[in-house]
C-alpha cells in the first residue's frame, strides 16, 4: 500500500523505559506524532500510529506483520529491493511493537557530540568516505554523558568540552557475524572554546576530522548518513 504525500520532520523529543530497564529509549515527536525509527543504513523502518498522515509518503511501503515478526524479514526486503527507502508499521500500540523488534536484536549502547565552538563552526569527522559525528561504544559501568563526551575527545582530539543537554537517541541496526544487533546512540549538544589542533583517530577509520561553517554545511550534509541528518534537524545549535 502506497500513500501520495510528504514527510514531516521531528520536533520535541520525549522518553521512556525500556522494560529490562538498562536503557532509555528515546522517541520523537511532532505536535502529537508519536514513533520510533530504526535505520538499516540509509534506509529506516518506521513504528507509527494507524492512519497518521507522516504514512503519506509515496516511496514508502506499509507493512501489516502479525503476531510474530522476524527482523530477517524487513532485512530482505531491504536486500531485494534496493529502491525501497522506509517501511513504514502502524500499530496501536507504539511501545509495545518497538519492544517487540528490540528484543530480536543484541542490543548495545552509545554516545556521542554535536560540537560547536565559539564561531558557530561544528565538528564533524571523516569516516569511511563519510562525514559523521564523533561517537562510539559505551564502556561497561559508564554514564553515557561520560562515554559522550570521552569519544568526542578519543576520536577528535580535542579536550575540556562543555556537555550541554541531550538532542535525540538514534537507533541503528547492522549485522555482525550473523547477529543482529540495535545500536541506541545517544547524542550531545557540546561546546568547544579552546584551540587545538584536530588529531582523527585512525585506528577507528577516522581520515579527518574538521571544523565547518554552518554556511558551509550543505555539501558535507549530502555525504552523511539519514541518522546524522535527524541529530541536526533535532539540534538547537
Amino acid at each position: 500500500m502506497i500513500f501520495i504525500g510528504n514527510w514531516r520532520s521531528f520536533g520535541k523529543v520525549g522518553g521512556w523505559k525500556c522494560e529490562n530497564q538498562k536503557f532509555l529509549c528515546m522517541f520523537a515527536c511532532f505536535n502529537e506524532v508519536y514513533m520510533h525509527k530504526i535505520y538499516f543504513e540509509n534506509r529506516c523502518i518506521i513504528i507509527c500510529e494507524f492512519g497518521n498522515e507522516a504514512l503519506a509518503d509515496s516511496n514508502a511501503v506499509i507493512f501489516h506483520p502479525g503476531e510474530r515478526m522476524d527482523i530477517s524479514t524487513f532485512a530482505s526486503m531491504f536486500e531485494v529491493t534496493k529502491s525501497l527507502s522506509k517501511i513504514y508499521i502502524p500499530t496501536s500500540d507504539i511501545d509495545a511493537m518497538y519492544k517487540n523488534l528490540c528484543a530480536q536484536f543484541k542490543e548495545v549502547n552509545a554516545a556521542g557530540g554535536l560540537v560547536v565552538n565559539r564561531r558557530g563552526d561544528y565538528l564533524l569527522i571523516k569516516r569511511n568516505a563519510k562525514w559523521d559525528l564523533p561517537k562510539g561504544h559505551q564502556e561497561a559501568g559508564e554514564d553515557i554523558r561520560v562515554t559522550a563526551v570521552r569519544e568526542v575527545e578519543e576520536e577528535t582530539g580535542v579536550d575540556k568540552l562543555e556537555l550541554g543537554p541531550l538532542i535525540c537517541v538514534t537507533d541503528h541496526c547492522y549485522l555482525r557475524d550473523g547477529v543482529w544487533h540495535l545500536k541506541h546512540t545517544w547524542w550531545y549538544e557540546m561546546l568547544y572554546n579552546a584551540p587545538v589542533d584536530l588529531i582523527p583517530q585512525r585506528e577507528e577509520d577516522i581520515s579527518k576530522a574538521a571544523w565547518v561553517a554552518k554556511s558551509s554545511l550543505p555539501p558535507f550534509l549530502k555525504n552523511t548518513y539519514p541518522s546524522i541528518l535527524e541529530v541536526f534537524r533535532e539540534s538547537r545549535l
